[in-house]
């Protein structure tokens, strides 16, 4: 669907359709993966601001809702990354900036690690974890219930969850410290999103092999780690010991009063989080407080 994602209203569930991606904006290349189940719909409210000083590219991931096919292919990092890099060529990028949230923050240190990336900031990134450990079933505990009750709902009930105030906010609570700030319509895309994704029971398995997320190669750019001060699905620090393992040198920073998906609790913070990182890349001046 064209436009922001506002008021469900009349909204029907066979109404919500994700286009496989957005391509907008100049500068220089700026690619952003979303998380897990969910669509490129996540980064709508930041594009006002990285588009004024990117040209960027915002995919669907291969398996979800809208995204290219899996052709046969297994559900792995591996193979979302081959993906993502046969996309980046198309789109004749040999580097981008590179923001990623939740798996997609994964993702996005995996392509570093093949050397595509100018710089990453990766949004409470999944991977910090060993796989079959008490915080990764607590990661996957959530998808798995989250699947469960989204596939036994309704169009009608998800209608509700999304309109409703109070049910959105349960709905959400885990993921967003604010729930009320996610308009009804971007509500409703994210959970049509969530329920229609190929890959969750796939995905989820594979996450719990040892070597699901494996380890990252040197990154030999500048890396950014946000996490959410309110995120109870990622916690700071304990759901970050390998990434603080394998990344000891990268940047990790505090997302005050966010939660798992911080551009919609807070636009404008979650955006200049990955605006200081591009801009300094860029060799552009970063903003003082005279400005």
């Amino acid at each position: 669907m064209g436009g922001a994602p506002g008021p469900a209203g009349g909204l029907r569930f066979a109404e919500v359709k994700v286009e496989p991606e957005h391509h907008g904006g100049s500068g220089t290349p700026l690619l952003l993966l979303h998380g897990f189940t969910d669509t490129w719909y996540a980064w709508r409210p930041l594009l006002p601001h990285l588009e004024a000083e990117h040209e960027v590219l915002a995919i669907t991931l291969p398996g979800h809702y809208g995204g290219p096919e899996l052709s046969g292919r297994p559900m792995t990092v591996d193979t979302a990354l081959d993906i993502i890099e046969e996309r980046l060529d198309r789109a004749g990028w040999e580097t981008a900036h590179l923001a990623g949230s939740s798996y997609g923050g994964w993702l996005s240190l995996g392509l570093a690690a093949r050397g595509r990336a100018r710089s990453v900031v990766a949004l409470c990134p999944a991977g910090g974890w060993k796989g079959e450990s008490p915080e990764g079933r607590h990661v996957y505990r959530y998808f798995l219930r989250s699947h469960h009750v989204l596939k036994r709902s309704t169009p009608r009930m998800l209608r509700l969850l999304a309109v409703r105030p109070r049910l959105r906010a349960a709905a959400f609570r885990e993921v967003i410290a604010h729930p009320r700030r996610l308009p009804p319509g971007a509500a409703l895309h994210m959970l049509v999103g969530a329920r229609e994704c190929a890959v969750v029971l796939e995905g989820i398995e594979a996450a719990r092999r040892e070597d699901a997320f494996g380890e990252l190669g040197p990154i030999d750019v500048p890396v950014r780690i946000a996490y959410g001060e309110r995120d109870w699905l990622i916690r700071w620090p304990r759901w970050y010991t390998r990434l603080q393992r394998m990344l000891p040198d990268a940047e990790y920073v505090e997302l005050p009063d966010c939660g798992h998906l911080p551009m919609w609790d807070d636009p404008d913070l979650t955006a200049r989080t990955i605006l200081e990182v591009t801009r300094a890349r860029d060799g552009q001046r970063l903003p003082s407080a005279a400005d």
